[in-house]
């Protein structure tokens, strides 16, 4: 009697480690590496130029209301401009911090996942044991740890500089409280980035809308500086709720603005968790 050879499949290993988290990463290095010139060319420059910047009377200049709203100085009322601190704050922790920095890992988080989806890596990674849940939650923790990548170069920018800058008298301290205040900015750009990534399928969509929203809020927070009749719009957009600079040049700001973008951070990686846990993907 002929017997039947019947032969098992063995299950699909579970992924150990974070691949994915590593994988994103891996693609955003070239985002990451033009923020890291960014923070040193800006840092560099500013202590090369120091000595000569410092005999020029840009308080003028800097101190008007359409400047002060470029360059988002929030109404902190700068005394002396011609300190390294006071330079280093405009031209780093103004609102460019947010503008550039923010708009680089918003387009990071928000290209992300739709990447995936048009490289097929999402379908592959689905098929094993890999649930939408960590998926996700992989590309969360990739683009906040490229936003701690970016706040630790911006600090090592500015130690660098200080090397050769006689006389810096940066407060290190105040330097510590003014990153963290802007790395909350980041968080609520990668959360912002994390939402749109997560139903649009274009990586070049979802990370531009984001970086349109980092945009228009900073339009908002320049046209809000300008007068009084358009300060509402000051307290609908971001930069407001981080007062990097104020903390910086004052020591002194409102502590709970923050923890506004935060919230507001962590509730826009949410509702984009929940789309994408809801959503049909596209077939290929």
């Amino acid at each position: 009697m002929a017997t039947i050879a019947t032969t098992r499949v063995a299950p699909q290993r579970r992924v150990r480690g974070l691949p994915v988290l590593v994988n994103a990463l891996v693609n955003a290095k070239t985002l990451l590496g033009a923020g890291a010139f960014y923070a040193f060319f800006i840092a560099l420059i500013v202590g090369f130029l120091y000595p000569s910047i410092s005999q020029i009377n840009i308080g003028a200049y800097l101190g008007s209301s359409a400047v002060s709203g470029l360059v988002g100085t929030g109404g902190v009322k700068i005394t002396n401009f011609s300190t390294f601190s006071t330079l280093i704050a405009i031209e780093l922790y103004g609102a460019f911090y947010g503008l550039i920095f923010g708009s680089i890992v918003a387009y990071i988080a928000g290209s992300a996942l739709p990447l995936t989806i048009e490289n097929g890596t999402l379908d592959l990674a689905l098929a094993r044991p890999f649930s939408r849940t960590r998926y996700y939650l992989e590309l969360w923790g990739a683009a906040l740890i490229a936003s701690v990548v970016l706040c630790l170069l911006t600090l090592l920018s500015i130690w660098v500089c200080t090397l050769f800058v006689k006389d810096a008298n940066i407060n290190w301290q105040w330097l510590t409280v003014t990153q963290l205040i802007e790395m909350a900015f980041l968080v609520f750009s990668v959360g912002l980035g994390m939402l749109f990534g997560s139903f649009l399928n274009a990586s070049r969509a979802a990370g531009g809308a984001a970086v349109g929203i980092i945009f228009l809020a900073y339009f908002m927070n320049t046209f809000g500086s300008l007068s009084n009749n358009f300060n509402w719009l000051l307290r609908i957009e971001p930069f407001y709720y981080a007062p990097g600079i104020q903390a910086f040049l004052t020591h002194d700001f409102t502590q709970w603005h923050p923890w506004v973008l935060i919230g507001v951070g962590l509730l826009c990686g949410l509702a984009g968790l929940a789309i994408f846990n809801r959503r049909d993907l596209p077939t290929t």
